[in-house]
């Protein structure tokens, strides 16, 4: 059954949870706008995958915008699966941040860290698919980005703002687990999806400016030591 808890009508076309889409349609602006403002920097490896994970969260969220907004013109069996590719989407990003980290840090283990990130995102898209729980989003999203946070965390701590910023933007993500687990909100009209989306404007910021950072410092994002 489709959830919402408001709607309006604007010139007889029905909105639900119309703050939600507005939220979604603010992380599609911040997402394809850092991703943007990125490709004419001419990234190099493993950076010009952070390009890709801002663009597919933002597109993610333009998904969300049919899945939150428009619901009410979508048949329910329909509208599950346009909520399963805006979250196979979401995860996609995820997975490239993962894997352009992660086979950056291991660089003599590339190939294996590429086939965990792929066998881990074809689990969770699979999961998404089976079981229809957000709960398998989380799960991916924290098994990506998680370790990255850690591991730059680590590293800002020395003095490094690049990787600190990006660490810091993720901390700020993560924070919406909790937003979601106990359905925060301040009433009806900015609930916990809203609160989300907010959070995750803020953590795309803060990442940004932590990639754009590190493309003048030599050693952020390019080298593991």
């Amino acid at each position: 059954m489709l959830h919402y808890t408001t709607e309006i009508d604007l010139g007889g076309i029905i909105i639900r949870d119309p703050v939600t889409t507005v939220t979604n349609l603010g992380i599609f602006a911040f997402g394809l706008g850092c991703y943007r403002r990125l490709t004419r920097e001419d990234l190099e490896y493993p950076n010009k995958n952070w390009n890709y994970f801002f663009l597919l969260v933002g597109i993610a969220s333009l998904i969300g915008v049919a899945v939150h907004g428009f619901s009410k013109y979508i048949q329910e069996p329909v509208h599950f699966y346009v909520w399963w590719i805006m979250g196979v989407v979401q995860g996609a990003g995820m997975s490239l941040a993962q894997f352009g980290v992660g086979s950056n840090v291991f660089a003599k283990h590339k190939s294996l860290i590429g086939i965990i990130s792929i066998i881990q995102f074809v689990l969770f898209a699979g999961g998404l698919l089976i079981t229809g729980k957000f709960g398998i989003a989380t799960i991916h999203i924290a098994l990506c980005l998680v370790p990255i946070m850690i591991y730059y965390i680590f590293h800002g701590a020395k003095g490094k703002k690049a990787e600190m910023l990006v660490a810091a933007g993720i901390i700020v993500s993560v924070m919406t687990a909790v937003v979601h687990t106990f359905k925060l909100s301040f009433g009806q009209w900015f609930n916990h999806n809203d609160i989300s989306h907010v959070l995750i404007i803020i953590s795309l910021v803060l990442m940004y400016r932590g990639v754009k950072a590190g493309l003048y410092v030599r050693s952020a994002f390019i080298s593991p030591a």
